[in-house]
């Protein structure tokens, strides 16, 4: 009992001495501004970060200084791991706050780097002599070597990496010794748990070759290609590197997941105001990935009612495997311009051929139009347009909503004929380009321009209209381009668009600044690129969130004062 109660004396005499302090400050010639030795590094090091400024609702950390010793022991492993394995670390109590003040000193330095073989494998080591040793580039090194083997048919190499770090004589001497072992090959691939789908669809996903030299980056290409199917819980592309010799058979492992879902939405954007829809979605219809969708979707401007049936995999005579969808709508839009009243089936092939994918079908409209200009009333009525198209894509971007590199390229062709029972005859032809580039991770340029065509001057309601979130942001939705009286636009039949914005990351991780300059022009002459064009420029923010960036930007028109605001999710590019 006396050794309960003295246990229980010590508790409360140590809480009664612990105090709490709400400020602690970093300072000395091992703390900077920013970076990694950023104050707000730091405090991330001892485990007390600040909140973000947005994040209002989190309170920010108060110290304790019983914890003072934990934290010491941890800014010394950090700084250890930069290199300065000599830095001094003073903490100090001032008044009602605490003060750690460190001293960096000089780094250790890499003082030999031994590579067998020297030839051949040196060029992977990120460090010469003189560098300052840093445990995160030497664990880069030795997983770039690595993934070297991996992706260069030496998946069974032996491998050893060692540091040698002398604090007596202050140096680090770096040991590397590989062995690639023997060159392989991919063996025979076998498959299991793919569920209601045949394995033939599972061998479409298969971008490595048997008897080819092995490279992961192929098994991961599978297994990308096999996650896009969208119906598996557990996906495991294995290579079976225990057997002997220089084959390495491939194993497929799946588990099918849940297939058919309920979701539904709510948001905002300034092109389309608030929104909200429900949709349910079947992704292994009758098996073999054929997809049901269906769904309404409801903004300020209208709804949309939508059925959509897909199989990817149809067996045609001559031209081999295609998909095939089948699209059905109704929708009611209301534009400044007019509003419309639209049943459409957009029936489509697609194949992939050449490395682009390629899109042939017929769309057929029955359109109920009323114009809101006056000078157009002759155009209300009733419209069935009878159409084919063809659209040929490639698309490289790492992302569709959020791209950091790759370039997409797009022409689309319509062309509706009266010998096909169409009100109307036109030929429609837009061609869109996307280029992203990556100058760093922080840093990322990206280019968009849209150009479209129309032999024939068409109603209002088949026009191209721009300005908005996704393409001039110096003008509202669809407000560039001459107008009625009254200030409603017009469209046109001749389109240009060209966008260019650099984005940069902020001192805060998932915000980013972007400046922006947007130009278009709009031509109610067929074919006619030569009209005005209506330049705009710009600053935003970027910030990442799990469904996409959410972006706002403010945009200014060139030739008119004043400015417009945009939010939406996703990048332009």
């Amino acid at each position: 009992m006396r050794v309960v109660f003295l246990l229980l004396f010590v508790f409360f005499a140590t809480c009664a001495e612990a105090k709490i302090f709400k400020t602690l400050s970093f300072t000395g010639s091992g703390v900077s501004t920013l970076g990694e030795l950023g104050s707000d590094k730091l405090y991330s090091v001892i485990g007390k970060p600040y909140p973000p400024f947005y994040a209002f609702w989190r309170k920010d950390p108060v110290f304790d200084d019983g914890e003072i010793s934990s934290y010491i022991k941890r800014l010394r492993a950090y700084y250890e791991s930069l290199g300065y394995y000599r830095a001094e670390i003073t903490p100090k109590i001032e008044k009602d706050k605490i003060v750690i003040r460190i001293e960096k000193k000089e780094p250790i330095k890499v003082a030999s780097v031994k590579v067998e073989p020297d030839t051949q494998y040196r060029k992977l080591v990120i460090y010469k002599k003189g560098d300052i040793f840093r445990t995160d580039k030497f664990k880069e090194s030795k997983e770039k070597i690595e993934r070297y083997m991996l992706e260069n048919a030496h998946p069974k190499y032996a491998f050893d990496a060692k540091a040698y770090v002398h604090l007596d004589s202050y140096r680090v001497d770096l040991d590397y010794h590989i062995d690639d072992n023997i060159s392989c090959t991919f063996g025979d691939t076998s498959i299991s748990g793919q569920g209601n789908v045949k394995k033939v669809i599972i061998e479409d996903a298969i971008t490595y070759k048997k008897g080819k030299p092995f490279d992961i980056r192929e098994l991961e290409k599978t297994y990308d290609n096999i996650y896009e199917y969208g119906i598996y819980d557990y996906i495991a592309v294995e290579p079976k590197l225990d057997l002997n010799g220089s084959v390495v058979p491939i194993d497929i492992a799946l588990k099918t997941g849940e297939t058919k879902f309920l979701k539904t939405n709510i948001g905002y954007d300034t092109d389309e105001g608030a929104r909200g829809g429900i949709r349910w979605t079947d992704k292994n219809f009758f098996g073999n990935l054929k997809v049901l969708d269906t769904g309404i979707q409801l903004n300020e401007k209208g709804y949309d009612t939508f059925l959509t049936y897909y199989d990817p995999r149809i067996i045609v005579p001559y031209f081999g495997k295609i998909t095939l969808e089948d699209r059905i709508k109704y929708y009611y839009h209301s534009y400044e311009a007019f509003s419309e009243r639209v049943w459409e089936n957009r029936f489509t092939l697609g194949k992939r051929f050449i490395g682009l994918e390629h899109y042939f079908g017929i769309l057929t409209e029955n359109s109920r139009v009323k114009p809101k200009i006056p000078e157009y009333k002759d155009e209300e009525g009733n419209y069935f347009i009878n159409s084919f198209f063809y659209r040929v894509l490639v698309d490289k971007r790492d992302s569709m909503i959020d791209a950091t590199r790759g370039y997409y390229i797009s022409l689309y062709l319509e062309k509706a004929s009266k010998l096909l029972g169409s009100d109307l005859e036109y030929l429609k032809a837009l061609l869109e380009m996307r280029y992203i580039k990556s100058f760093s991770k922080k840093r990322i340029l990206g280019v968009k321009t849209r150009i479209g065509s129309i032999n024939e001057d068409v109603p209002l309601f088949k026009r191209f209209y721009t300005g908005g979130s996704i393409t001039n942001r110096g003008y509202a939705f669809q407000q560039v381009g001459e107008k009625a009286p009254g200030g409603i636009p017009l469209g046109g039949v001749s389109l240009v668009d060209f966008m260019i914005e650099y984005r940069e990351q902020l001192f805060f991780e998932k915000f980013w600044m972007s400046l922006f300059y947007d130009t278009s022009m709009l031509s109610l002459k067929p074919h006619h690129f030569s009209d005005t064009f209506y330049d705009s420029v710009g600053f935003g923010i970027r910030y990442v969130t799990p469904i996409g960036p959410l972006r706002v930007d403010f945009g200014f028109p060139q030739k008119e004062s004043g400015f417009e605001f945009h939010i939406s999710i996703g990048q332009v590019f």
